[in-house]
């Protein structure tokens, strides 16, 4: 049973230099919500990943992360969290092999998937021993998603998610998102490619907070 998760966003903002990219963002998200964070490129989506993720901090505002009855300190938010996105680089030495038990030992798999289980997942079996330097933008994409899904967290987040990934590649992610535990908060972010983000239950609209 995972630890009650909230997520909360009060009067986020965020500038670079003098130009606010967006202020006033407030959101409180609990176990088993679907967020979609939607706008156009440049809007701030991926900022206000970051910033949900710990990753960057807000100009304004504050962003609490609670697992159970304790509040998380920012430095710490990575331990509860996996994040997926087509600007995030994957160690191009490590072949598939490495990689997923590189993965291992950062975050366990849900039901303590082997390493033959997530490569059969990835559908990759005849590329156990080859490096990730070799892999085309789309299966670099797949181990992407399948290591963010399959990880045991509380709160996954995704920039983008089907970039790369043709139709196969898409039912593939979606059916990833039906294995999550539906207790784990998702936050998708997309530039309104419906089937990223389609059962997503919220809506955050970032170009709405453009100051």
């Amino acid at each position: 049973m995972m630890k009650p998760v909230n997520l909360n966003l009060q009067n986020i903002g965020k500038r670079f230099n003098r130009d606010w990219i967006f202020k006033g963002v407030t959101i409180q998200l609990n176990g088993g919500d679907r967020l979609a964070v939607l706008g156009s490129n440049g809007s701030g989506k991926s900022t206000i990943a970051k910033i949900m993720s710990g990753f960057i901090i807000p100009s304004e505002g504050s962003v609490q992360l609670i697992i159970g009855n304790y509040l998380v300190h920012t430095d710490h938010f990575y331990q509860h969290l996996s994040y997926s996105a087509p600007y995030m680089e994957l160690p191009e030495e490590f072949t598939l092999t490495e990689m997923i038990n590189f993965q291992r030992k950062l975050k366990p798999f849900i039901n303590d998937l082997s390493t033959t289980e997530i490569i059969n997942k990835l559908g990759m079996e005849k590329q156990l021993l080859k490096p990730v330097v070799q892999f085309s933008s789309g299966m670099k994409q797949r181990l992407k998603l399948l290591l963010a899904l399959q990880s045991e967290v509380a709160i996954t987040i995704l920039d983008e998610p089907t970039v790369n990934l043709d139709q196969q590649g898409i039912a593939w992610y979606r059916q990833l998102i039906t294995e999550c535990n539906p207790e784990r908060i998702i936050i998708v972010c997309s530039n309104h490619q419906s089937d990223e983000f389609d059962f997503c239950s919220q809506q955050l609209l970032i170009e709405q907070y453009k100051s």
